[in-house]
Parts: C-alpha cells; structure tokens; sequence
C-alpha cells in the first residue's frame, strides 16, 4: 500500500504543531428606541462569537400585518467578529432589524410598511462593562445600541 509522504508529514505536523485555542466571547446587544415617538420594549440579542470568526445570529418570526391575510418576516439579523486588541475586545460588524412599521391604502387595499434598519458598527470595548456602540440622539427615531462583551472559557 502506497502513502503519499506530503500525507503522513501533514499527519505528523498536525500532532506535534501546538494549537491555539481561539477566544470566545458572550456578546450581548440591547437596543432601545423609540419608534413613532413612543418608547418601545427594548430589545436584546446574545450571541456566541469564536475570536477572528464571523459569527450569524437570527431571530425572527412571521406575523401577520394587521390589515390583510399577508405574513411579515420580521427580526434580527446580526453579523458579527471579535478579537483582541490593546486589552479590549474589538468588534466589528452590523445588526438589520426589520419590523411592520404602519399601514397605507393603496385602491383601497391595506398594505404593511415594512421598516428596515442597519446599524454597522466597528469599536473596542473593555471586557463585562457596557458600552454605548450607537447613541445617535439625532436619529429618527431614537437608538441606541449598547454591547456587552463577556469571555468564555
């Protein structure tokens, strides 16, 4: 039986070559804001990232819109990649929330609006302690964004 040597080298190599362990980090998001001028229900999202990965978290559901029989996908999207930096965590990605933001008659037929948002966002932040990524009081409406950065071992 033949074994090509690039094989049985690779094979030695990945035993012998030490291995770092990746970092990973709890992230937790809270975004408040104030749509149509009322405050509504923050929201929070936590998610696990592995340092230098892209990491996907989504949340959703379909709802009906309020005025016809059609269903609305409506949620969270959030992209996201973490490493360190200086003594912080650095993070960088963006977060889509989609939402039924009102309704219009068009012929008289009652159609959703769908509200779409895309925060991005690319800071460092210091391990358990919270911190403002977006605090835009100029917005329309209201946002901010605050992350929370936890290590797990």
């Amino acid at each position: 039986m033949y074994i090509p040597s690039g094989l049985i080298a690779a094979t030695i190599l990945a035993f012998v070559s030490p291995v770092h362990a990746q970092e990973r980090y709890k992230v937790e998001f809270t975004i408040k804001d104030d749509t149509g001028g009322k405050p509504q229900p923050s929201l929070h999202y936590s998610m696990l990232v592995e340092e230098s990965r892209k990491a996907v978290f989504q949340a959703g559901s379909r709802v009906a819109d309020g005025c016809s029989s059609q269903l609305v996908d409506t949620g969270a999207d959030i992209e996201l990649t973490a490493h360190t930096s200086d003594g912080k965590v650095a993070i960088e990605g963006a977060i889509d929330l989609t939402s039924i933001t009102g309704h219009v008659n068009l012929s008289s037929i009652c159609e959703p609006i769908i509200g779409q948002r895309k925060i991005v966002f690319n800071t460092a932040v210091e391990l358990g302690k919270p911190t403002l990524i977006l605090d835009d009081p100029k917005a329309l409406p209201l946002r901010q964004v605050e992350a929370v950065v936890t290590k797990v071992n």
